[in-house]
């Protein structure tokens, strides 16, 4: 379904179309810091529509966008596979895709149809720890050094011309939550720093070092599950922290009189000798 009952943002000097793709918080807080740069007009947000397959952790409710679009003038359009989408971004004209929050693949048709490119978010920096679930990772790799990425997506993996980074640090007692807040804060700097750049043409791009470049593996729901046979204090703790909210949660096993249940552990406390 989409909503072309929003008028588009009028005022002068107005030039670069920005089309948003976001799912998630994060997009929703990366479109409210580019409506303040004043250079770029935002043509329209893409999100998800409510029976797309796509699972979000971190989603925000449809309420929550018309809100956002009604506010700032901007329409709204609901997909549920983007790559079926050519028509209306070929209506849409976009000079820039702004994608953050966005967990489908792009074909390369859709990333052809923007004049200057793609323009994507990952929470490393890269090329360091390129693909899934870069947050749960991180954490459970005791990754301390980390930081989002702003990059040119292309048909690899993460692996698109570099525009810009911000560095945070994770700390051995930050949650998943707690690292979110720090990309957030992170991806919101990179657009007040980048985007005026890129609407004039100035911004960086630098190639990876593919040599320097790491892949996380993709976690199954069977990794949510604490072995505190085989595994240290410390990697259960890592990864009690990493799957904690917006994620599903760790667990341990319970055998009861029926089932077997399972208890989600959200918090838990390491203490050292």
């Amino acid at each position: 379904m989409e909503d072309f009952g929003i008028s588009k943002n009028t005022k002068k000097g107005f030039k670069m179309k920005i089309v948003v793709l976001t799912a998630n918080k994060f997009g929703y807080e990366i479109i409210q810091k580019a409506l303040e740069v004043g250079s770029a007009s935002i043509k329209a947000i893409i999100t998800l529509d409510e029976d797309a397959t796509t699972v979000m952790y971190d989603s925000i409710p449809g309420k929550k966008w018309q809100a956002l679009a009604k506010k700032h003038r901007i329409p709204l359009h609901y997909v549920k596979k983007i790559n079926d989408e050519q028509e209306l971004l070929d209506k849409l004209g976009p000079d820039i895709i702004l994608m953050a929050g966005w967990r489908q693949i792009l074909s390369k048709e859709i990333l052809q149809k923007p004049r200057k490119g793609v323009v994507a978010f990952h929470p490393t920096l890269l090329p360091k720890g390129r693909g899934p679930a870069p947050i749960i990772n991180s954490i459970m790799q005791g990754v301390k050094e980390s930081g989002v990425t702003m990059f040119y997506a292309g048909e690899g993996l993460d692996d698109g011309d570099i525009i810009g980074q911000e560095i945070f640090m994770i700390e051995e007692d930050d949650y998943a939550g707690d690292v979110y807040e720090k990309v957030i804060a992170a991806g919101r700097a990179l657009i007040e720093k980048y985007l005026p750049l890129i609407i004039n043409n100035k911004n960086p791009r630098i190639k990876q070092d593919e040599e320097k470049a790491t892949v996380f593996e993709k976690p199954s729901l069977r990794d949510n599950e604490l072995d505190l046979e085989n595994d240290t204090l410390e990697q259960n703790y890592r990864k009690i922290r990493a799957l904690s909210k917006p994620y599903n949660g760790a667990y341990i096993k319970r055998s009861g009189k029926k089932d077997t249940e399972k208890i989600i552990i959200w918090k838990a406390e390491l203490r050292k000798n």
